[in-house]
């Protein structure tokens, strides 16, 4: 079950950070090269800045499950700096888990979203595509999260229970 578990996380590691970096170049050569025409041809990408900022609404969605794998998001350690180890670790565990139920809910609402521009037929000014795709960001980052974040409070959890045992025996 472990190995499973592990090979599921080494793998959507892989495509968080497969699709970051590909929605970050993609965004990077089309900025370049919307300027780069600009300023040599005088002519301008009408869809390049739209295709930019929908690479980048990904970008941030997909990162946001980066950062909770990692524990990268802000928060406040005060409290737990300042409680015996055993009891920051629950702490840590609990706010874990309420993120990946805000997430979680996150997630439930972008997809009322999504099916409500698909339900709409909107398109993107520039790019005619369908403006659900775009929105699809939301649940999509958001599902990944609650997930990491989940994933924390399990790490945290066996964590703790590692450093009650070692408090125990000294």
């Amino acid at each position: 079950m472990l190995k499973w578990l592990t090979r599921i996380d080494a793998t959507l590691t892989f495509l968080e950070r497969t699709s970051v970096a590909l929605l970050l170049l993609v965004a990077v050569i089309i900025l370049v090269a919307d300027v780069a025409l600009r300023a040599f041809f005088g002519v301008a990408l009408a869809w390049a800045a739209e295709l930019t900022r929908y690479s980048i609404v990904w970008l941030v969605f997909i990162g946001g499950a980066i950062g909770a794998r990692s524990g990268a998001h802000i928060s406040i350690d005060v409290l737990g700096a300042i409680l015996p180890p055993g009891m920051a670790h629950r702490l840590a565990q609990i706010a874990a888990l309420i993120a990946a139920g805000t997430t979680a809910m996150l997630a439930w609402y972008g997809w009322t979203l999504v099916s409500q521009m698909k339900q709409f037929g909107q398109t993107s000014a520039s790019l005619e595509w369908p403006m659900w795709v775009v929105y699809l960001a939301i649940p999509t980052g958001c599902t990944l999260m609650s997930v990491r974040f989940v994933q924390n409070a399990l790490l945290l959890s066996k964590d703790a229970r590692r450093l009650t045992a070692a408090q125990s025996t000294a």
